[in-house]
């Protein structure tokens, strides 16, 4: 406007377009009123126009605003476009793994139809076993009537030979009479002359007789030959009959045996690759997931020196497993001399980079632990900061020496480190001095291995000596190492001119190869002077630079000089190639194994891998290869001797090689190839990698939820408590208990125990129909539900059920038995619902705790068994659960529940006595069957045991079944029949004793399932179990019990603990020791190998 008005000034002709209509300018006249009005006028427009122009500078600061705002959703926009870009490319990338793995299914399925093809196969097999065992039978009966044939006929000739000898007899009569005649004919011969011609004719009479009597006599011998022939003969056909039958017997079983197994196979191999087929798949689908975008994880594997042993076969192995799930690996070392190295490491197949190696190996040729601890920290450093810049590691895998963890963890990525054996066992201290210098690196060994996010080692004697060394808050895992598919082909050695014998170690002082050149000297003083010739090749890792080695070396061979070994008979190879190796293992008879106390050993591994047995020492590793007698032999001291005669059997028996090699190579297939530890190290990895991210996302929560917990660590767990007036009249039905329940109730209350924070009462539910069936049979409840409608006077009508059922004496019917039932199970699955992994309560059914009933069968007051119902709850959400039963009385019931199943551990500490309920059951050898097999413990005591032989047998029971079932949750039937005062009368316990062992148990800190049972002296219980209440609550309760409406029951003395007895105790010291022995040596050993596994 302003610009209008400057224009109209200087040009007359210019029309203001933005003066308003009705404004006209008037003519000048040169009036002052006229000119006073025009300044007036011109003061508003010029107002008006500024005001115009500062409302156009707002509207030009807006669109500016505007504008801005525009590039802002413009950049956002391409931005946008870009992450759109990047997410299809992840979806790309996701299409094309999703489609690999649609790909690795349908190979899984055509491995699945070639499986099928094999179990088709095996059914046609064992088809044919079944027709040669049907044949077998067929010559088996044949056999047996052959043999009846036998039988009769000795038995006509045995009747013909007794009639020969009553003929014999007769004929002996026959002949003694005629001799008394000729007697008396001779008397009167001499008188008479006619008397002389019939002694005449007698005599030839009697010289007849006599000839006809020698030939009986001689045909009866012959017949006694003939017998005797025939009973040899006989006694021949029947050896061999027997012989045969037994053949045949044989066979039968065999083929018994080989249909059993063949249809346990053909069963465990369905499973098997199901199972393979869906773990594999969800392997897969977890490293899909393992990011949307980027690859699979990078790792970084670390250590010292690549070198040829052991060791550094396990890290060539982990790397060539990791690289078969896809992995991208490197390995950095500080040494890498491709002159002494595996082929793998060389030819390109494994990425190897040396770092470091100018660092010195020892200082004055002292100091070599602290120089390598120095040299692998300086590799760390190395990987951290230069070789992560080229490219960025999501896992970091270290093995031998932990040092170099503490730099690793500045990355912020997870750890694993693979421990052989911890390195301050491994060095000897011999002076003070070395003591000093190796303190400090002991010390910082410990602190640097328990930073790894992960340990694991190489055998179960590594982790028991790793455990009782290192104090290590976190797990340590089992991995055994593994070997390649195949280390050499069947090669037979029976073609070599002699018995060859092998010994594969580093030239190290530790490997003790002077064993096996003692041994062998001593074999040669054993055999003949013409037997095969014998041979022994001593091969292993050997450099030069190590000093160790080269000094061991020369002292074998000086060692073979002095026992007279020259090369005919031993040959060293120092530094062999694989190749070598295979051409060694293929013309050996059996490999020597020397070292003692051995962390794990590869080379039995190697060797049984070729078919080839192994000697070795009964130390270390080699109890967990060697399966001594079947794939080797393992021998104790004297060691010389015992490898001696061990060598002397392979050369007695030239089959026995191939026996044990075979045998051999079938462990090793199903315990220590390739696949099972490429799987399981892969588990490891992706849990590290998830169990990290994790914990990134939530590091600040878990902080307060540590600060919280630690705040609050003493009463944290809440205490349930099941209790209703429902529950206490349905528990009045019961005679022996009736008043129990509500004494119990009665006497928490009156310690206030109830007003407690963490005390809550919950009213139980009913159990449904399908609950009850989960631990009965649906007849039995039925039944049960049927007979008490029934009036008492008809119950003879119905008795055969009613003793199918066991229905009657203990466990009579009642009108209230359907209710009393569901109210009594429905009680303890309250109590098991409260009980999860996300908390640590402790849930009380007092009320609960049947232990005696069985599937279709009442027995021992117990119509349901509320516990199996409470469990089968449990085991929704916990994987091991642990249920101890501490009842005077076996669980009988909850024994034939699980008897056969290795996910409860079922443990009974009872009365075992002739004629003691229940009946040949609890028994120390009932330990469970099939996959429960070990997974039951029973402990019987006898008559009179006291507190501190029971407290004792407890203590050392509970971190047994602790360390090798590692419950996750615990189920304890808390009777009260065990005290003294109980009218059982049978053990002398006291509440303290009781007590204890609940302490114990709820110190395990894991969720707890505490229930009632027997306890017939009232009171007594009613007094325990408060006293478990107080306990669970961390509150101490005044012995003085305090008037309440029951008080009158706890006379004379008022008082809340127990005396003990005086009676005669029958459990010896040395009776409780054989019961923790033999449940050591068979439950405890079964259940650590099946939970290792």
């Amino acid at each position: 406007m302003r610009d209008e008005l400057e224009k109209s000034r200087h040009n007359p002709h210019y029309e203001l377009t933005s003066i308003p209509s009705t404004f006209s300018i008037p003519e000048q006249q040169p009036s002052i009123e006229t000119n006073t009005l025009l300044q007036k006028q011109y003061q508003d427009i010029k107002d008006k126009l500024e005001q115009r122009i500062n409302e156009l500078h707002l509207k030009e600061n807006e669109c500016v605003t505007l504008k801005a705002k525009v590039d802002t959703y413009e950049s956002k926009e391409k931005d946008l476009q870009h992450y759109i870009s990047i997410l299809k490319e992840s979806i790309l990338i996701k299409d094309q793994q999703v489609n690999m793995i649609q790909s690795e299914i349908n190979d899984l399925r055509t491995r699945l139809k070639e499986k099928d093809s094999i179990i088709e196969k095996k059914n046609s097999k064992i088809q044919s076993t079944r027709l040669d065992r049907q044949q077998c039978e067929y010559d088996l009966q044949e056999s047996k009537q052959q043999l009846d044939i036998r039988d009769r006929k000795i038995n006509v000739l045995n009747r013909k030979i007794e009639n020969l000898e009553e003929q014999l007899r007769d004929k002996s009569t026959q002949i003694a009479l005629t001799r008394a005649k000729l007697t008396a004919v001779t008397t009167t011969a001499s008188t008479i002359n006619v008397q002389q011609q019939t002694s005449i004719t007698t005599n030839t009479l009697v010289s007849n007789l006599e000839t006809t009597i020698g030939e009986k006599e001689r045909l009866i011998e012959k017949l006694r030959e003939q017998k005797h022939t025939l009973d040899i003969e006989h006694q021949e056909e029947i050896e061999q009959l027997q012989k045969t039958l037994n053949d045949t017997r044989l066979k039968l079983e065999q083929k018994e045996k080989d249909y059993y197994e063949g249809q346990t196979e053909i069963r465990m191999k369905i499973i098997q690759n199901h199972m393979a087929s869906k773990q594999e798949y969800e392997d897969k689908e977890k490293l899909v997931s393992f990011s949307p975008i980027l690859d699979m994880p990078r790792i970084a594997i670390l250590h010292p020196d690549l070198g040829i042993g052991g060791a550094e076969r396990l890290i060539v192995d982990i790397a060539l497993a990791l690289k078969f799930y896809g992995h991208d690996v490197d390995i950095y070392t500080n040494f890498h001399d491709k002159r002494r190295c595996f082929d793998e490491t060389r030819n390109g197949q494994l990425n190897v980079f040396v770092a470091c190696s100018w660092f010195p190996r020892n200082i004055f040729g002292r100091f070599h632990a602290l120089c390598a601890y120095i040299r692998f920290i300086l590799l760390a450093i190395y990987v951290v900061y230069i070789g992560s810049k080229e490219k960025e590691y999501d896992v970091f895998l270290c093995d031998q020496i932990s040092a170099c963890i503490p730099v690793l963890r500045r990355t912020q990525k997870p750890i694993l480190f693979y421990c052989h054996y911890p390195d301050q066992l491994l060095t000897k201290r011999e002076s003070l001095a070395k003591k000093l210098y190796r303190w400090p690196i002991d010390v910082f060994e410990v602190y640097t291995t328990c930073l790894a996010d992960r340990i694991l080692v190489n055998s179960a004697y590594t982790q028991s000596i790793f455990e009782k060394y290192i104090s290590s808050k976190i797990s340590v895992n089992i991995l055994y190492p593994t070997i390649p598919d195949q280390i050499v082909s069947s090669y037979s050695n029976e073609n070599e001119k002699s018995i060859n014998f092998l010994s594969i170690n580093r030239f190290e002082r530790k490997k003790d190869l002077k064993l096996a050149l003692h041994s062998f000297a001593y074999l040669r003083t054993l055999l003949n002077s013409n037997i095969q010739s014998i041979h022994l090749y001593i091969i292993g890792g050997y450099d030069e630079r190590l000093r160790e080695n080269v000094e061991y070396y020369n002292e074998l061979v000086q060692l073979a000089n002095e026992l007279n070994l020259d090369s005919s008979l031993v040959t060293f190879v120092r530094s062999f190639s694989d190749e070598q190796k295979r051409k060694y293992l293929a013309k050996a008879h059996c490999i020597l194994y020397t070292p003692r106390f051995e962390h794990f050993g590869i080379v039995p591994l190697e060797a049984m891998q070729a078919e080839r047995p192994v000697i070795a020492t009964a130390t270390g590793g080699p109890l967990e290869t060697i399966i001594n007698n079947e794939t080797g032999f393992l021998c104790d001291e004297p060691l010389i001797e015992t490898f001696a005669k061990c060598m002397k059997e392979f050369i007695d028996n030239k089959n026995l090689s191939k026996q044990m090699g075979q045998e051999g190579k079938r462990h090793v297939n199903e315990k220590f190839s390739f696949k099972p530890f490429a799987k399981k190290l892969n588990e490891h990895i992706n849990e590290i990698l998830i169990r990290k991210n994790n914990s990134k996302e939530n590091s600040f929560l878990l902080l307060i939820i540590l600060f919280c917990f630690i705040l609050l660590k003493k009463n944290m767990r809440d205490i349930i408590y099941i209790t209703s007036l429902e529950l206490h009249k349905s528990l009045d039905n019961i005679e022996k208990i009736r008043h129990r329940s509500y004494l119990v109730d009665a006497l928490i209350q009156a310690y206030e125990l109830d007003k407690h924070n963490h005390f809550r009462f919950i009213q139980p539910q009913l159990a449904t129909d399908n609950e009850l069936a989960s631990a009965h049979d649906r007849d039995y409840l039925d039944f049960l539900n049927f007979i008490s409608n029934i009036d008492p006077n008809h119950e003879q009508l119905y008795k055969e059920q009613m003793d199918f059922y066991k229905i009657g004496y203990e466990c009579p019917s009642f009108e209230q038995l359907p209710s009393f039932c569901k109210w009594i199970g429905g009680a303890s699955i309250t109590a098991a619902k409260y009980l999860n992994r996300s908390n640590n309560n402790i849930a009380i059914n007092f009320f609960g705790g049947w232990h005696h009933a069985k599937r279709s069968e009442a027995s021992g007051f117990c119509y349901i068994n509320d516990i199996v119902m409470a469990i089968n709850e449990l085991r929704k959400n916990f994987d091991r659960i642990c249920y101890i039963d501490l009842d005077l009385h076996h669980g009988d019931g909850l024994q034939e529940a699980f008897y056969c199943s290795s996910k409860v551990l079922t443990v009974s500490l009872h009365k075992y006595e002739a004629g003691f309920f229940p009946i040949n059951s609890g028994g120390l050898d009932e330990i469970g069957e099939t996959w429960g097999r070990g997974f039951n413990i029973n402990v019987p005591l006898h008559h009179g045991i006291n507190d501190d032989q029971y407290l004792s047998l407890f203590m050392r029971l509970l971190p047994k079944i602790n360390s090798s079932f590692q419950p996750e949750v615990f189920v304890v039937q808390c009777g009260a029949d065990t005290l003294f005062g109980d009218p059982m009368k049978s053990f002398n316990l006291t509440t303290k004793c009781i007590i204890n062992c609940i302490e114990q148990i709820i110190n395990s800190n894991k969720p707890t399932l505490l229930l009632g049972g027997g306890g017939y002296n009232i009171a007594d219980t009613a007094r325990l179990w408060t006293l478990i209440t107080g306990i669970c609550l961390n509150e101490k309760l005044d012995n003085d019990i305090p008037e309440h409406d029951y008080f009158s029951y706890y006379g004379p003395d008022f008082t809340l603990e127990t005396w003990p007895g005086n009676r005669t105790n029958k459990n010896s010291q040395k009776y409780i020791d054989s019961l923790l022995d033999y449940i050591e040596h068979n439950q405890i050993d079964i259940m650590k190998h099946k939970i290792c596994q």
